[in-house]
């Protein structure tokens, strides 16, 4: 019995609270100025005279004339001769776009309505006097309104407050097919207006437009709150605030399509500058001996990512490895720089004269409307020395293991160690001290092996069928291969870049400029082996970079480049397959 009494208590208390809240029999609208002008603010109020959900006025579904800003939302309750009064007050920020006649329709809930409100709208600019009772409004401006495809374009944003700002949000313009990001950090300053001071925030933005054609710039907008004149509080949640918006004028755009006539890749920019740093700084070096060679392409306006690639282009005379890309970008003075820095490690393999020839960027002056080319100078160094005796002696060495030498595409994971070459370098150099009668003695060894092994040939091919070729197959059998597996066992960087290349200019028939080549060569369609190439990097890296790190990863670049020549074999062997039907 008692729990029944409860439950009808409560449900008495709900009707009863429902009740109330539903007792609305007076709605009141009003605007707090009346007429107005264009793309500025004015606050609407609707009051109801009882307590009512955040619900009760919905502004988006009502006003379709207007911009719709933020919407605040106060109650008051008092007590007159014992009398309970509540009140319930909407404040809704509204923007006009155009000058005209506007009706703001009647408010209604549960039967009871407000009055309709004409609302006036002026012509931007056709009232200045009214300028110093503005709280807030913004200005706008762009350095240039006819711009080429991809050629950023600067919009700043000025916004005037004449009240202190307890919170508020500054949306950025917005263009169609364009990138918009804001650069550099706010500015705050103070500034006098028609005998009114303001404080001033002013925000820098870099738009890029991605196609051609003319476009509006819709103009940044500004919603938040400020502090009543005169009502001031110490405790911020008892501040009187009034909501404030206002919104700057659209600006019209015009995007140039690129030149019909141009090549490369496209940078339009004001000003390119294209720096080359050798390291160390000397006219003569040796063979083997690593140049360390840095190009640095700065363009202003642009960003980092339309700086086209720095691919210089270096003779077959000596060996590159590049160095990861540096991508930076700084804003000075409110103008965005985007700045590119490559390094690469070269190493000449030949001596004599060496040129690198000059470097050439095109690009696009976006202010003499002209096409210009950013170049360094050709460098001339002189090459001393002899060959490097890691790559004529020790990779011409034969081991001494005798296993059959395997498929790189048919070994197993497991398979065992290549042995060692024991010929050493400094055994290679003292045989050059042999005497004539040792070289006469091996010469005339030589020819009776010939002999032998010229009969021994015609007896196997009268006997053995002949052999059908294989992808791969002649590469694994010679000795450079085992060598550069056994390189990659012990970890040994420079004998295992030295050994792969001997390997890649008998398999290609040309020689490795960069080992990042390789890859390429073994590429599959459009599709790079990009494991590959980082233990490619990685043992470049291992080098000829700054910090030369060791090298641990000669499994890994084993294993990744067995697996590749497997793919490059597989797919050689598909393309050979007989037709399943006969014609």
């Amino acid at each position: 019995m008692v729990r029944i009494s409860a439950i009808l208590l409560v449900l008495v208390s709900l009707f009863i609270t429902l009740s109330a809240q539903a007792d609305v029999t007076r709605i009141e609208a009003s605007v707090d100025k009346n007429p107005v002008i264009a793309n500025e603010s004015f606050v609407l109020s609707v009051t109801f005279n009882d307590d009512v959900g955040n619900d009760a006025f919905q502004p988006q579904q009502l006003l379709q004339d207007f911009i719709v800003g933020r919407t605040s939302v106060s109650r008051q309750t008092s007590i007159v001769n014992g009398s309970l009064n509540k009140l319930t007050r909407f404040s809704t920020v509204l923007i006009a776009e155009q000058p005209g006649t506007y009706r703001i329709p009647p408010i209604s809930k549960n039967g009871v309505s407000s009055e309709a409100i004409e609302i006036k709208v002026l012509e931007a600019g056709s009232d200045n006097s009214a300028r110093s009772e503005k709280v807030a409004f913004i200005e706008t401006s762009v350095d240039n309104q006819s711009v080429f495809l991809q050629q950023p374009l600067t919009y700043i944003v000025r916004l005037y407050l004449a009240a202190d700002l307890n919170k508020g949000n500054l949306l950025p313009p917005e263009m169609e097919q364009a990138d918009i990001r804001q650069i550099g950090s706010d500015q705050e300053t103070s500034e006098m207006v028609d005998g009114r001071r303001y404080k001033v925030y002013q925000r820098t933005f870099q738009i890029t437009p991605n196609k051609s054609g003319t476009f509006s710039i819709s103009g940044a907008r500004f919603n938040g709150e400020v502090y009543a004149e005169g009502q001031r509080s110490i405790f911020s949640s008892f501040s009187n605030t009034q909501p404030v918006s206002t919104r700057a004028k659209d600006i019209q755009l015009t995007v140039k399509p690129i030149p019909s006539n141009w090549r490369g890749d496209w940078l339009p920019s004001e000003l390119v500058t294209l720096s080359q740093t050798v390291s160390p700084e000397k006219a003569s070096v040796n063979v083997g001996e690593p140049i360390s060679l840095t190009y640095q392409l700065t363009a202003v306006g642009v960003k980092p990512e339309q700086l086209p690639p720095i691919e210089p282009q270096f003779p077959d005379s000596v060996r590159v490895y590049p160095d990861d890309d540096q991508v930076d970008q700084f804003v000075r003075n409110g103008v965005s720089i985007a700045q590119k820095t490559v390094t690469y490690a070269v190493v000449p393999n030949q001596p004599g004269e060496l040129t690198l020839p000059a470097l050439q960027i095109p690009w696009f002056n976006t202010k003499r409307k002209q096409p210009e080319t950013a170049s360094t100078e050709a460098l001339t160094l002189d090459v001393t020395g002899v060959a490097s005796p890691l790559t004529d002696a020790e990779t011409s060495s034969e081991p001494t293991a005798t296993a059959e030498p395997t498929s790189a595409g048919q070994s197993s994971d497991s398979e065992a160690e290549p042995t060692a070459p024991q010929t050493t370098v400094k055994q290679l150099a003292g045989q050059n001290l042999i005497t004539l009668l040792v070289v006469l003695l091996v010469l005339s060894l030589i020819g009776n092996l010939a002999v032998f092994w010229r009969r021994h040939l015609r007896k196997r091919q009268q006997t053995a069928p002949a052999a059908v070729s294989q992808p791969g197959q002649a590469l694994t059998q010679s000795q450079q291969w085992r060598n550069f597996q056994k390189a990659c066992a012990d970890n040994q960087a420079r004998k295992a870049e030295a050994f792969l290349r001997q390997w890649a200019k008998q398999e290609y028939g040309q020689p490795l400029v960069s080992l990042n080549q390789l890859a390429l060569w073994l590429q599959h369609g459009d599709k790079t082996n990009s494991q590959l190439q980082q233990q490619l990097n990685d043992l470049q890296r291992s080098l000829f970079s700054a910090g030369k790190p060791d090298w641990s990863g000669g499994k890994a670049l084993y294993q990744s480049l067995r697996k590749a020549l497997k793919a490059q074999q597989d797919k050689a062997s598909e393309d050979q397959l007989p037709n399943l039907y006969r014609r």
